[in-house]
């Protein structure tokens, strides 16, 4: 049997921690993906302006515009973007974020098996 093959999506990776951050890019890049990292949800914002991005990942607690505010402007701009949305905290709000759209939850700590399968989930059914 062949290989599984990936769309390689262009992923925006929002985190602000940059250890993480380069943690999680290094883990998708190596499944093929292209992904563009930011900071905060302005930086993040300026990118999706400026590139097709096929997916977000992004955490809630950001600077600068916090993760729930990014989430719902993608989702009033950019509707079709799946987003995967990662936390070390769940909360009532955070439920209501995914209740908007096509969206996916993972708890931190991040476990890399599971963000990729989340990832190819989200990509191949937003193709």
């Amino acid at each position: 049997m062949p290989p599984r093959v990936y769309f390689a999506a262009v992923i925006l990776l929002v985190e602000d921690e940059a250890p993480v951050r380069y943690a999680f890019a290094q883990i998708l890049r190596n499944h093929g993906h292209i992904v563009i990292e930011a900071a905060d949800g302005l930086e993040a914002l300026d990118l999706l302006e400026k590139y097709h991005i096929h997916l977000v990942v992004t955490d809630l607690v950001l600077p600068n515009l916090s993760g729930f505010h990014l989430v719902a402007r993608i989702r009033s701009t950019w509707p079709d973007i799946p987003i995967v949305i990662m936390s070390a905290y769940f909360s009532e709000a955070a439920a209501q974020v995914l209740l908007a759209g096509k969206s996916e939850f993972i708890q931190k700590p991040i476990d890399p098996p599971a963000l990729v399968a989340t990832v190819h989930r989200l990509v191949r059914g937003s193709n």
